[in-house]
């Protein structure tokens, strides 16, 4: 990947400043941001405790960028260019760090750059997008959309603005020298619809259950809802540290199930889950993966990976969208 991908716009503060100072490309500004230049500047901002005096603060002494692209002016009508980055901002995060190894791990999105913001309890999430399946604002909404359904328990609509979606969206720089760059993300490796997800509107919290047996599996509308949702309940487990193929016979039974249900599409996610043993191989795990795809027979169902979930303490609710059944 060249050094000059995905290149934006470099606006100097205050916030009121509309016109670029140069068109930086998106290493460099990773390399502001690691660097010591805004270091003063984010410690004060972070010791103020008032939180209009914060965001003025903040709107006078930060530089910020147009992470959509290069423009004139910043206004979406001014656009000269796009990045093909799409800039996610996630306000109020109780776990930061947990949440960016999240995100850079998720393969539906091949993420480009993430960092602390700069208030210290928020998130930058920066991906790569194609321009040719979805304009900008229909990826917004459709990984906007995403976020919130798999990570229902980290996030909640306020936290994942929907108003942020314009192509002149300011970014604020501050200092981080943890920020995560990976100007050579390789394409995601599971698949994502953004016209589906940017028209699935945002999840909305289940009723009350009314029947009286226990959750199994949700009944998705389509192989696209079944991965969302066998991968986001994957990262659950990831996140809770849950091994539910130490034994021999889960192992097994496990392949079968991703394999009945998500097809080929299952393989990373099986490779996933077995990694969180001490016994895992990966050319072993590939060779039984193989076996259960290539003797799949419907029997072993991906209900069974749901159950074996549920028993490691994830609340499969949680998973469903409104009006499913569980």
């Amino acid at each position: 990947m060249a050094t000059n991908d995905y290149e934006m716009s470099y606006f100097l503060p205050p916030i009121t400043n509309k016109v670029p100072v140069t068109t930086m490309p998106l290493g460099e500004v990773a390399q502001v941001i690691g660097g010591e230049e805004l270091a003063p500047q984010t410690r004060l901002l972070r010791s103020i405790a008032d939180k209009a005096e914060a965001r003025a603060y903040k709107g006078r002494s930060l530089p910020y960028v147009t992470p959509a692209g290069i423009f004139t002016y910043c206004n979406d009508a001014s656009l000269v260019s796009h990045s093909r980055v799409l800039c996610i901002d996630l306000d109020g995060v109780g776990d930061v760090d947990g949440l960016k190894r999240l995100l850079i791990a998720d393969g539906h999105f091949s993420t480009l750059m993430a960092f602390r913001s700069p208030s210290g309890n928020g998130l930058k999430w920066m991906v790569k997008i194609d321009l040719a399946r979805a304009d900008h604002r229909s990826w917004y909404h459709a990984v906007r959309n995403y976020l919130l359904k798999s990570y229902g328990d980290r996030l909640t609509p306020k936290m994942v603005d929907s108003q942020c979606q314009n192509l002149s969206r300011a970014c604020f720089l501050c200092h981080d020298p943890e920020v995560y760059l990976n100007l050579g993300a390789e394409k995601p490796a599971l698949p994502f619809d953004p016209t589906v997800w940017a028209a699935a509107g945002e999840p909305q919290k289940k009723p009350a259950a009314t029947q009286s047996r226990p959750a199994t599996a949700c009944q998705p509308a389509s192989h696209q809802e079944e991965l969302a949702r066998a991968t986001a309940v994957a990262y659950e487990l990831m996140r809770r540290g849950a091994n539910i193929a130490e034994q021999y016979d889960d192992y097994v039974k496990l392949g079968f199930s991703l394999a009945n249900g998500l097809g080929s599409d299952g393989r990373r996610l099986y490779h996933l889950l077995c990694s969180q043993s001490t016994k895992y191989q990966e050319a072993a795990c590939e060779g039984k993966w193989n076996e259960c795809l290539s003797k799949s027979d419907g029997r072993t169902t991906i209900a069974t990976y749901y159950q074996m979930a549920k028993q490691a303490g994830v609340n499969l609710k949680d998973y469903c969208a409104r009006g499913e059944r569980v």
